[in-house]
């Protein structure tokens, strides 16, 4: 059986969930989005194939949820994407463990691409 193609965005603005979802089904990957951590660590079938959290929702406790996958899946690329002007945020999520932080509008604008580097890596 092949690698996982499941991926996990752990976002709560809907105008984004749909987005990442409509981008990434249409490139054949099943997208689960959860708004907390204990669902973010339950709803995946096995291990995603990458996490994607938007750290610039501060509704969400987006720092304890990269920390998580790091805990439960170390070697599951997280792609963190917030506010370009949010140097504090980009830190934060670099040091809980992100493997990678882009700006909102460079998430928008290349998510297919850097979906596919970082579930390629």
């Amino acid at each position: 059986m092949g690698p996982t193609k499941t991926i996990v965005a752990f976002v709560a603005d809907l105008f984004f969930s749909v987005r990442i979802e409509t981008a990434l089904s249409k490139r054949g990957y099943d997208v689960i989005v959860v708004d907390t951590v204990e669902r973010l660590l339950e709803e995946p079938p096995g291990t995603p194939a990458l996490v994607i959290v938007d750290i610039g929702d501060m509704g969400l406790n987006w720092e304890e949820a990269i920390q998580a996958v790091r805990r439960t899946w170390s070697d599951v690329p997280v792609l963190a994407f917030g506010s370009h002007v949010d140097l504090e945020a980009r830190n934060k999520a670099l040091t809980a463990g992100a493997t990678r932080v882009v700006s909102r509008s460079r998430f928008v604008q290349a998510l297919p691409q850097l979906v596919t580097q970082l579930v390629a890596a």
